[in-house]
């Protein structure tokens, strides 16, 4: 799992702080609140982690850019202060990408089908195919889950806050199952093909339960309603088909009998019926009535305009009578004397007989006089009859409204009682025709039943089978009890290389495999057995626990075992007075230089801690940087920031 820090920016409101990290080690010094632990805080931000808003950095910090190595392929990783993902960029043979990644999985993958996720792309990257095992191992049918790129770096990332407080959470219980499963994969403890048969067994498992759990159910329902054969259901469907027939009939009877013949009786449809007739037979009456008002008025009318006209002749007559013309009285002209009494003298016209002594208008006027009076009488009669016809028809129509009023009423009776009658008829035949299609699916149930039983019970023989090839690949891991003895070998050497304090040549260690808790056995002596948390005083602890993380570095890279290639450590000597245990300090680091240029070779370190340790052992690869608050010649992390 190869991984190398090249370098880190930090982009602040007033400037860029770069930091390039040594191929081989790098080492980080000088006074407190100088950013020294912010530059490893802020890799492990950048590949996933947390980060510690210190005054510096949430006043001054906006984004980490981290350029980092893995494998064989240079990746940028960049991360806003405050953000929830990271945003990776890279460049191939096929182009340059960028991917924004988010810490928390997702139901659907990113890039590609394994990953989900910024941990996913990093162990990929690195070569590693995300690996699910059990959360609970005393459990076989617990549920998988994955290990993260932050399982595997909490054993490469050695933090200040928890270096004397807990031995890489194996110490604690619940947390403690990741750093189990991390050293039980890279020992060989755990391999790909054990992983994908506990999955298959946890499939497996997880489907016989649930036929059975879901035939239970079935069973439950059906006998609770009595559904306990399909004798009895097709009983049921029985009963409830004649229901249907006997509703369908009575439906299509009233159906046929049909609503209006049952609306309204005998009496109000006849008397209905006579009055309309007469209603109609009234109003042609009035109608003729005006249609004749009408007529002899107009009759009225023209002889009132003829006898106006036979007045104004017999008035013209008089007055012209015996009337000579020499000119016409239209244009002038001279007129010639007529020599034939039987024209007219003016125009020369034909006169009748008798004309010439002029008309009798008295006897025309009284004829006229006479006529006009009969039609008034006539008229006064008509409209007399008219009124009477017109109060007559108003009285029919005020029957007619009453009695169509009482049909209404009727109607509407007898209708709500009909559709009320077809609701109930057409809901009772949805409930039954519902249920019969219900008691149709409930049918298929008791054969379901046996069915899913059935497969249920045809599990057990891929469940066994499965249980026993993995018995058969737990029964390889030889070679995983053998880096098991190397890893204690190698804990107890470095122990003893720094001449850690009450640790002799005759001591042995141990490590629990059902804990992975290392013990220290004093001259062999199981019954005197320590650890981590019976160490004693912090910095013993602070040296207990980056030995063991050494020793688990050094077996990875000697038994060529899957282990991101780096090593972090914050405040190596903390809880230690360097100056007062000397030796030990200068012990520490003559082990810690050794392994880097021998076993841990391929490995890079980075050390964050009070006093320096010379590099010289180094001829390459090897950063020193001194960050001080006051010092310009050796600024702290953010150059400009002198606190608040």
């Amino acid at each position: 799992m190869k991984i190398k820090l090249v370098s880190l920016k930090l982009l602040c409101r007033q400037s860029e702080e770069f930091i390039r990290f040594g191929s081989k080690i790098s080492f980080f010094h000088g006074r407190m609140s100088s950013g020294k632990s912010t530059i490893v805080e802020l890799v492990n931000y950048c590949l996933g982690g947390k980060l510690v808003n210190t005054p510096a950095i949430s006043s001054e910090a906006i984004k980490a850019q981290l350029t980092v190595v893995l494998g064989n392929k240079q990746y940028l990783l960049e991360r806003t202060i405050p953000s929830s993902e990271v945003d990776v960029s890279w460049e191939d043979d096929d182009g340059v990408f960028r991917e924004t990644l988010p810490l928390t999985a997702g139901t659907a993958a990113i890039i590609e089908p394994d990953i989900f996720n910024l941990s996913d792309f990093l162990l990929t990257r690195m070569g590693i195919t995300p690996i699910k095992v059990r959360k609970r191992k005393g459990d076989e049918d617990s549920d998988m889950h994955r290990l993260s790129f932050r399982d595997f770096y909490q054993f490469c990332y050695l933090d200040q806050p928890h270096l004397d407080s807990s031995l890489f959470y194996l110490d604690q219980p619940i947390r403690s199952e990741k750093s189990k499963d991390v050293l039980k994969y890279m020992l060989g403890f755990q391999s790909d093909r054990l992983t994908t048969l506990q999955r298959e067994l946890q499939e497996k498992r997880q489907n016989q339960r649930t036929l059975r759990d879901a035939a239970k159910q079935i069973s439950t329902f059906l006998a609770e309603y009595g559904f306990d054969s399909e004798g009895q259901i097709d009983s049921q469907v029985s009963r409830v088909n004649r229901e249907i027939e006997k509703l369908e009939l009575e439906k299509k009877e009233q159906d046929s009998a049909g609503r209006e013949a049952n609306f309204l009786s005998d009496e109000l449809r006849e008397k209905a019926q006579r009055l309309a007739n007469a209603s109609e037979d009234k109003n042609r009456a009035v109608l003729d009535i005006r249609e004749r008002i009408n007529e002899q008025e107009s009759l009225s009318a023209e002889l009132i305009t003829l006898k106006l006209k036979a007045a104004r002749a017999s008035t013209a007559t008089t007055l012209l009578e015996g009337a000579g013309f020499h000119s016409c009285p239209s244009c002038g002209t001279q007129l010639e004397q007529a020599s034939d009494p039987g024209t007219c003298s003016l125009c020369k016209s034909p006169l009748a007989e008798g004309e010439q002594a002029g008309p009798s208008t008295a006897l025309i006027e009284q004829d006229l006089s006479d006529r006009i009076d009969d039609l008034k009488i006539s008229l006064r009669r008509l409209r007399r009859s008219l009124v009477n016809q017109e109060r007559q028809l108003d009285e029919l129509l005020r029957q007619r409204k009453d009695i169509q009023s009482s049909i209404d009423e009727a109607r509407r009776s007898i209708e709500s009682e009909y559709l009320q009658r077809a609701r109930k008829i057409e809901s009772e035949l949805g409930k039954l025709k519902e249920r019969r299609r219900f008691l149709m699916k409930v049918r298929a149930m008791p054969s379901e039943i046996e069915k899913r039983l059935d497969r249920a019970d045809r599990l057990n023989t891929e469940i066994l089978k499965t249980q026993r090839l993995i018995e058969e690949e737990e029964a390889k891991f030889e070679v995983g009890r053998k880096n098991l003895r190397v890893l204690e070998r190698n804990f107890l050497e470095i122990l003893r290389a720094i001449h850690f304090p009450e640790i002799t040549a005759k001591d042995r260690v141990q490590i629990n495999t059902r804990t992975w808790m290392p013990y220290i056995y004093p001259d062999g002596k199981e019954q005197s057995a320590w650890t981590f948390s019976d160490v004693g005083s912090g910095g013993k602890t602070v040296l207990f626990k980056i030995c063991f993380g050494l020793a688990v570095h050094k077996t990875a890279a000697t038994e060529q075992l899957s282990l991101p290639t780096i090593f972090i450590v914050d405040s190596t000597m903390k809880n230690i007075t360097p100056d007062i245990n000397r030796e030990v300090f200068d012990n520490f680091y003559q082990e810690l230089y050794r392994l880097l240029l021998d076993e841990l070779s391929l490995w890079q370190c980075i050390i964050v801690d009070q006093t320096f340790s010379p590099l010289d052992a180094f001829e390459t690869g090897a950063i020193e940087r001194q960050m001080t608050v006051d010092d310009d010649d050796h600024p702290p992390l953010i150059g400009y920031y002198r606190g608040h």
